[in-house]
């Protein structure tokens, strides 16, 4: 009887959780996919089956500092050239980009165009259960903070007891014309 009970409660946990995700208009980004980008970053043909395309490279040398940039996206074109590579164009109001930066630390964002599409992603990243990737387990865990939830993104250690936060998902703030999604790396 308990484990009937204990199916049924993550049966209605799991449709819950549907019913405040609404379908997008485009594929999601996925936590898998999201994992792809951020530990192969420069192996393009893999990040690129996380559901966004490898849109272009850039660096420059800031004094004795190399930097690079890679950006990938969907629904979005290279414009004109900036200082540290290109604007980056929506082509539908659905457009989505992510960029990962390397100098002296490393940067990742998620850029949306839509605020809906930005409050989805949080949304699904929220519902989602451990994903194993790379022969590791990945779970998120939300923290509500003064200034809003950060979604912890954890790998779990061999062990099965102890793991270790990979990177934080902020709260999504305006930026320009898109929607940001800051992602603080922790390793």
């Amino acid at each position: 009887m308990k484990a009937l009970f204990r199916l049924s409660a993550i049966t209605l946990g799991v449709i819950l959780c549907m019913s405040f995700v609404s379908a997008p208009e485009t594929p999601e980004l996925s936590l898998k996919g999201l994992l792809k980008l951020m530990i192969h970053t420069e192996d393009f043909e893999e990040a690129s089956t996380s559901g966004l395309d490898f849109l272009f490279e850039a660096g420059n040398q800031d004094g004795e500092i190399e930097c690079i940039k890679y950006v990938y996206g969907r629904d979005v074109k290279k414009g004109k050239e900036e200082y540290f590579g290109y604007e980056v164009v929506p082509t539908s109001p659905h457009a989505i980009y992510f960029t990962y930066s390397l100098d002296t630390s490393r940067q990742a964002s998620l850029y949306f165009a839509s605020e809906d599409d930005a409050k989805q992603f949080i949304k699904q990243m929220l519902c989602q259960p451990p994903v194993k990737y790379d022969g590791k387990t990945f779970f998120v865990q939300p923290k509500d903070q003064e200034n809003g939830q950060y979604i912890y993104v954890n790998r779990m250690f061999d062990d099965g007891d102890n793991f270790t936060t990979e990177f934080v998902i902020y709260p999504i703030q305006q930026e320009n014309n898109f929607w940001r999604i800051e992602i603080e790396i922790y390793c």
